[in-house]
């Protein structure tokens, strides 16, 4: 008998096309794995923005929030939140460089500001949400496991290079940058749903277009890395299949003989 796979699938980019539709062809290639492996989503939105997307699919096991929380027959398996102290130290940081912030939950988000800036709503319409509600001292009461920091390329070296030891920072959008625990990231926590599956990293393919979807790529048995990928996850991948508009999912699967 053939060892069990655990296929991964980003969502934005990756499963979704750029419309934020899941193509009829996509669809059909992941219901027809599930009949035979194991089948999760690993995804930068928090539990509540990528629910509408796993409800379709019928998936239930996904990880949320690039990692920071996992779950295995929609049970949850593993939380990782951020350090309180560097939290405090990272709030006033961008407080003094005027750039805003929204606190994560793994289902909620408030954002700092009373007034989003372009970057914000920018970054949101990216994702196809809206703003979230203001709610200025909301990290005071919760438990946050990602914050989004809405700065550009340019401005990175304020926070990033070392300057938080309990952070890592990935960029998702020309202004836009996660937050995560430093031991956080979609990859570890894969790695944490396979062994509770009991599959082994050798058969483990997961699917991805952006920067927090490179460490994955590079990492698991098998990388592939949609058409429309960033170049830097293209040329971590095992496989470059179509776009994700143009049946990338499906053909891949064909192509390596799983559907």
């Amino acid at each position: 008998m053939a060892e069990k796979k655990l296929f991964v699938f980003d969502i934005d980019g990756t499963l979704l096309d750029d419309n934020k539709n899941l193509p009829e062809s996509t669809r059909n290639a992941v219901t027809s794995l599930m009949e035979h492996h194991e089948v999760a989503i690993a995804t930068g939105r928090n539990r509540t923005m990528a629910m509408e997307v796993i409800k379709d699919l019928g998936v239930n096991n996904y990880i949320v929030c690039n990692g920071a929380a996992a779950y295995y027959q929609n049970d949850s398996i593993y939380t990782n939140s951020l350090d309180k102290e560097e939290l405090n130290q990272l709030i006033n940081m961008a407080d003094e460089n005027g750039h805003q912030m929204i606190y994560e939950t793994v289902d909620n988000l408030r954002r700092r500001s009373s007034e989003p800036n372009s970057r914000m709503v920018n970054g949101m319409h990216h994702v196809g949400f809206p703003v979230p509600d203001f709610d200025k001292d909301y990290y005071k009461s919760q438990s946050l496991v990602q914050c989004l920091i809405f700065y550009t390329k340019e401005e990175a070296e304020l926070y990033e290079n070392n300057k938080f030891s309990q952070f890592r920072f990935v960029r998702w959008h020309d202004a836009g940058v996660d937050v995560l625990p430093a031991d956080g990231s979609k990859y570890e926590t894969i790695t944490r749903l396979a062994q509770h599956i009991g599959v082994d990293n050798q058969n483990i393919i997961a699917f991805g277009d952006g920067f927090n979807d490179i460490e994955m790529i590079r990492h698991v048995g098998t990388g592939v890395a949609m058409g429309n990928a960033e170049d830097e996850v293209k040329r971590v991948a095992n496989i470059v299949t179509s776009k994700n508009g143009e049946d990338g999912i499906y053909n891949a699967l064909k192509n390596m003989a799983f559907i």
